[in-house]
């Protein structure tokens, strides 16, 4: 019975050294991580930040669109009748002008055809020429009473054939004639060869485009636009085009047309801006951003966008205190463009915010050295 008693206690004892052991291995513990926190707040001291102060101005937002530069003409030219290419005298990047001769084509068979309409004619016209002969005789004959009126209606008939027959000649050798000078290819209106397709000798056929021709004195940028958005934009409007593939250079164009209806199932709309392009610095396929001013906002409070930091899908920034300690706020944004965002709620007129660093601090931070950048 003692035994029995002394073997549970001893159990007791052992079951209350492991829990101290856990307990004091916990504390141990906590007391390590509190330390190592404790160091890297030691360590973040000294970390030197850049902050602006919160302005509050008049903003004038710029909407951005992205849109391709395409000709404000483009055309594809080809022959109105089969023949071979002669001669085709441009070449891509050439420069032309209205009604210049692109290309010649092999006209021995139009001569041919020319020449068969116009010997047509000529039986034509005689057989019109003896038909008039005959019916004039018959009328002569017929007011003596020596021919019956049938003949002469037989001889008027003729004659009316027979000058039919002429005016289908005479068709016959426009429409040759104009086949024949249809052998010089010309273009419409004037521009730059953009595509040449065949070469002197390919035999081309009506409608298949021998060269493509474009006038790049003006660009057009399709930008689409959301229904949100359209409501802002007015035909007229001046806007700005940067291209990134001219270091960013900056042009000037308007708005010349809006999309009436929307295209569905986005429900967007396409603005179409014009771009003077006398100078010849942009081509046709190149990306482009277009930058439109949009409604003022009025003593707007204004941030650099630079200042922004993410957290948990959320847009903060870190504003720094009177004791040099940041502190990370959560933000109601307006518009952001232009390198600055608009915000609505979180900071005021005023405050000092970092707007570079923010990777090497979080909230509760004490910076000691504050570099000093307006926006």
């Amino acid at each position: 019975m003692l035994l029995q008693k002394r073997k549970k206690l001893s159990i007791v004892i052992m079951v209350m050294v492991v829990f101290s052991s856990i307990i004091g291995y916990r504390i141990y513990q906590n007391l390590s991580v509190s330390k190592e926190r404790t160091a890297k707040m030691s360590q973040s001291k000294g970390v030197a930040v850049q902050v602006a102060t919160v302005e509050v101005r008049d903003m004038i937002p710029v909407a951005e669109f992205s849109a391709g530069l395409e000709p404000v003409w483009s055309t594809d030219i080809s022959a109105k009748v089969d023949s071979r290419i002669d001669t085709l005298q441009v070449a891509e990047g050439d420069r032309v002008e209205a009604g210049a001769v692109v290309a010649t084509l092999d006209t021995n068979e139009l001569s041919a055809q020319v020449l068969q309409a116009q010997g047509n004619l000529s039986v034509a016209q005689s057989s019109l020429e003896q038909a008039e002969l005959d019916y004039n005789r018959y009328s002569a004959l017929a007011s003596q009473g020596a021919v019956s009126a049938q003949l002469l209606d037989n001889a008027r008939t003729k004659r009316d054939a027979a000058s039919g027959q002429v005016r289908a000649a005479e068709g016959t050798v426009r429409q040759a004639q104009e086949k024949l000078n249809n052998g010089t290819v010309v273009t419409p209106r004037g521009g730059v060869v953009t595509k040449r397709y065949v070469q002197s000798g390919t035999f081309t056929r009506v409608g298949a485009p021998i060269i493509t021709v474009a006038d790049l004195s003006t660009l057009l940028a399709k930008a689409t636009i959301g229904e949100a958005q359209v409501a802002e934009l007015k035909v007229g409007s001046s806007v700005t085009v940067k291209v990134d593939a001219l270091s960013g250079q900056e042009f000037s164009g308007s708005i010349v047309r809006i999309s009436p209806v929307a295209a569905l199932p986005a429900r967007t709309f396409t603005a179409e801006i014009s771009i003077d392009n006398e100078q010849g610095l942009l081509k046709a396929g190149m990306f482009a951003k277009i930058g439109v001013p949009i409604k003022p906002h009025p003593n707007a409070v204004v941030i650099p966008e630079s200042a922004l930091v993410m957290r948990e899908d959320q847009k903060t920034v870190f504003v720094l205190g009177d004791d040099n300690k940041v502190q990370q706020r959560v933000l109601k944004l307006g518009f952001i463009g232009g390198g600055v965002a608009e915000v609505l709620d979180g900071v005021k007129q005023g405050e000092r915010i970092v707007v570079e660093g923010q990777n090497k601090i979080k909230d509760g931070i004490e910076v000691s050295a504050v570099k000093d950048g307006g926006q």
